[in-house]
This record gives C-alpha cells, structure tokens and sequence, in this order.
C-alpha cells in the first residue's frame, strides 16, 4: 500500500514538474545574454600545468592569480557564484610564493617541490560549506547570517600545505540539501551555458566558476549527488572518492551520525582529469586520508569489464532519462567496444526497489533537527515556505518533513529496504571487484530552470546509488544537447578502486574533448 501512495506522489510531481517545465518555457524563451567569452589563454591552462609552469619560472603565481581576480569580477555578475572573496590576501600569498622560489628560501628543487607542493602557487576556490579561516561559514542559512570560520576543515589545509591559494569561498544551497544552488542570504547561482537554468547543487557555486573559467580547480563535497549533479549540468569532471577515505573535519553539515558519514564525501572539482589525478595523490598521500595510493597505476582500458544501463525504469515513466542522455550512454557503450573491451548490461532488477531504499536513510538517521529550535515544525514551515512567508528554502522544510517521517516508510519496510541496500552494496563490489566499472546516466536530463528542481527530486537516484553503497564515481562531460546544455555521464568502481574511475575518464577526455568553454 505504501509503494502504491509513493508511486503515485511521484506521478504527481512529474506531472506537475513537466507542465511547469512547458510554462517556463514559454516565458523563458528567450535566452539570456552569454558569459563573457575567455580572452585571456592562462585561463585555460590546467591546474597541473599552471603548477609546473610556477615551479620552473615560467609563470609568476602573481600573475595567474590576478587573471583569475581579472576573470571572477567578469563572469560572476552573469552567475552569481560567489559568496565572500580574499583576493589582496591571495595576492599577498602570491607574492610570497613568488620570492621564495626566487630567493631558494623553499630549499627544494623543482622535482622536490613537485612531490611535497604540487599546487604551490596555483589558486583555488572552496565551497562555503567548508571551514576557510577567516571567511564566511554560514551554509546558506538565515540564522548563521555573518558566522565566519575559525579555522580551517581539512581538506582546505590539505590544499594549503600543498601550496595552493584558496581565492574565495563559493555560494551554496540553504544546509547544502537542495539541488539547485540558492539560498535567502546570496541568492541564486546560474549556469554558465545558459543563464536561465540552473548550475546543480549543492557544489553549484563551484560548478559554475569551473566551468567560466573562473577557477582552475575547486573543492565539494557528496551527500547524494552535490559533486556530480552541478558537474554535469556545467560540463566537467569531478571525482567522489569512496566513503570514508578522506576526513570531513570542517565542513558545517556533519551530525554525529554513521550514516550521514557514510554518505558525505569530499572531493575535487575541475575542467581537466590531470587535476582530479593530482588531487587525489595529494590527498593520498595527507595525514589521516584512507586512500589506496593507486593513482599512478597503469590502466589498460581493454582490461576492464564494463557495465552499463541507460536508465532506471519506472511507472509511466517516472525517472526515466531522455533521449539524449540514452545516446550518450550507448555512444560511450560503443566507443569501449570498438577498444576491445567487455561491456554488458548491468541488471536492472537489482535498482527496482532504489527509490525506497534512499527513504528508507531517512528513517535510520539519528541527528538533530535541520531547522532552528524556534521553527514552527516541518509541516508548517513547508507550507509557510509555499507561501513565502518563512525563513527556509523549499527543500530544507522537505527535508526536514522526510527526517520526521522517517521517509514516510514503516519500521518493518525501512527495515527490509536497509537490508536490500546492504545486499546491493555486496552486489556491487562483488561484481565491479578491481577490474569493473559501471557507465549510467547523473542525471534524468539536462540543466533544468531552477524552479523544475523541486520536480525532478526523485531523479537524484542516479546518485544517490554510489552514495548509499558507499563506492567511488566521477562526472565525465560528453559535449551538449541539442538546446546547448552539458551532456555527460557518470563511471562507478568498486570500494577502494577510485583510480578506475579516474582512468575511464582519462580515456573519454582524450576522445571527446571533455570541458569546452562557454560562449
């Protein structure tokens, strides 16, 4: 009974969520002006290039530093990613940078600085739900209105003993859980392909920064889809590391609660798979990080077993992915075969039960109230949030009401769902072991308006699958659809296998091009 009320809500929002999607159509037709198009060539240079270029004094960081300052002012009024900068303190940090290696105060040469400094010289941006020193540390939310960070999270130190100059902080949904990027203090962030539609959330702010060419390399994090999603409507690479590997000390959403840490990762965002390869070596080789040192390991794609599906079935056609995104996965299909690898089609009955095993998180969380103590309650709040008279986003009352809930499921059914996650995690690992991998769709379609989101809730399954069996997986771009929005797809691997997900979209960028510039 309860299967047959859920697949009818979900019915319901779809039907709703396509005809919104026609009357925003039709009031947006429309586009908005472009970006700016990128002049300066720096601007396009890779992360590790950039560092390399710094380490042998071919680049001043000064000087790449100021052309991303230069680049940010430009795209951000068109975007809106940006929440609090440090652009003089960046540019002291610059300078720094910029004597000590003329100077041998590092006492390192190049090759040295190459090991212990990969990024020395080379500016980042960090999302706002991460601790930067100093800087906004808010999350979004109304009640945390001028909260800046004490300290920094550690992944933000990581990248700094590993020589990198953080230059802001990025905006990000209301408590990170809404899946387009916008909250009542800063606003809404858009895509830079089309400035109508959304950039994802909640690592939206990073997303669309990267894809400007207004950062070089970022950092986000995953609680179900917050790496990916944004990376695929904006048309880049980022890698979810498997569970567990990297501390999440510092970011502001982080209960005491083994199944949330089980689900939220961090990790790196970027235009070129060289960056997420130096990150995550970086990574494994930082104090207290759980990851295989596998980076540098070669990998013959021909070896590797593949496994794909197109998309998840559902009733009338709930979740199901369009056209386009089922072209890209079979194309991406075809292009592994004429390689000479193995590709089958992944079984489709071990996702049937998918969209309730992700309800049934919801009942075994054990964490505080999303909402501040004064709040009227979920309900309530989600109806004032309707009617624009309350304090939170749309999407922090629902989640708030599926928390309360305990998704809405029985205890006897959060109970046989939780079991049927445990058994498909066993699947999973059991099948991808450390040659697999399997290619399936981020995403239901591409970047919707902002106001569709809300609709298309459901799809965030697709996701939702590498969070819930706690296993890596990496956004891969593969060009754009027909209305000039990112297509792509996302690789899986088994637990601890990351560097296969690496080396797929290695193997895709040098054939499809990977990132291409807006405008």
């Amino acid at each position: 009974m309860i299967k047959l009320f859920i697949n009818l809500i979900i019915i319901l929002v779809q039907a709703i969520g396509s005809i919104h999607r026609l009357i925003l159509m039709v009031i947006h037709w429309r586009k908005k002006p472009s970006i700016p198009p990128i002049k300066n060539p720096l601007l396009k240079l890779s992360a590790t290039t950039l560092a390399r270029k710094i380490r042998n004094g071919e680049l001043s960081s000064q000087t790449v530093v100021e052309a991303y300052i230069e680049r940010i002012k430009e795209v951000n009024p068109f975007i809106n990613a940006v929440i609090e900068d440090r652009f003089e303190a960046a540019l002291e940090e610059s300078k720094i940078c910029d004597a000590k290696l003329k100077s041998d105060d590092l006492a390192m040469t190049a090759e040295q600085l190459e090991k212990n400094k990969p990024f020395y010289g080379v500016p980042i941006s960090i999302k706002e739900s991460f601790a930067v020193k100093g800087m906004s540390y808010t999350c979004g939310c109304v009640s945390k209105k001028g909260m800046k960070a004490t300290e920094d999270a550690y992944v933000v130190q990581a990248f700094k003993n590993a020589g990198a100059i953080p230059l802001l902080v990025s905006n990000v949904p209301e408590y990170c859980v809404t899946l387009h990027t916008y909250n009542v203090l800063f606003g809404h962030t858009m895509n830079p392909y089309d400035t109508r539609k959304t950039s994802g959330g909640s690592s939206g702010g990073e997303a669309a920064l990267i894809s400007s060419g207004a950062s070089v390399l970022g950092i986000g994090s995953d609680l179900i889809g917050s790496l990916r999603i944004p990376s695929f409507f904006t048309g880049i690479f980022t890698h979810k590391p498997t569970a567990g590997t990297i501390p999440l000390d510092g970011h502001f959403f982080l209960p005491d609660d083994p199944i949330v840490k089980q689900m939220l990762t961090t990790g790196p965002m970027a235009r070129y798979v060289e960056d997420l390869y130096l990150s995550m070596k970086m990574l494994a080789a930082s104090p207290k990080c759980r990851l295989p040192a596998l980076f540098d390991e070669p990998v013959d794609i021909k070896n590797l077993k593949f496994y794909y599906f197109d998309s998840i079935s559902g009733i009338l056609g709930t979740r199901s992915t369009t056209s386009e995104i089922k072209e890209t996965i079979h194309k991406a299909k075809q292009y592994l075969i004429t390689k000479g690898a193995s590709v089958e089609e992944f079984p489709q009955e071990w996702l049937q039960d998918i969209s309730y095993m992700m309800l049934s998180t919801f009942g075994t969380l054990n964490i505080d109230p999303i909402l501040e103590p004064d709040s009227s309650g979920s309900g309530v709040e989600f109806t004032k949030t309707i009617l624009g008279l309350s304090q939170y986003t749309l999407m922090r009352t629902l989640m708030q009401m599926l928390i309360d809930n305990k998704g809405f499921l029985s205890p006897s059914s959060i109970a046989y769902y939780e079991s049927a996650k445990a058994e498909l995690t066993l699947k999973l690992n059991t099948m991808l072991k450390d040659n697999g991998v399997l290619i399936c769709p981020t995403w239901c379609r591409t970047a919707s308006f902002p106001q569709i989101m809300l609709w298309e809730v459901h799809c965030s399954i697709y996701t939702a699958i590498a969070n819930m069996t706690s296993i890596p997986a990496t956004q891969i771009p593969m060009g754009f659809s027909k209305d000039g929005t990112p297509l792509g797809f996302q690789v899986m691997s088994a637990s601890y296998q990351d560097h296969l997900c690496l080396a797929v979209a290695r193997e895709f960028e040098k054939d499809y091009c990977g990132w291409v510039p807006p405008s």
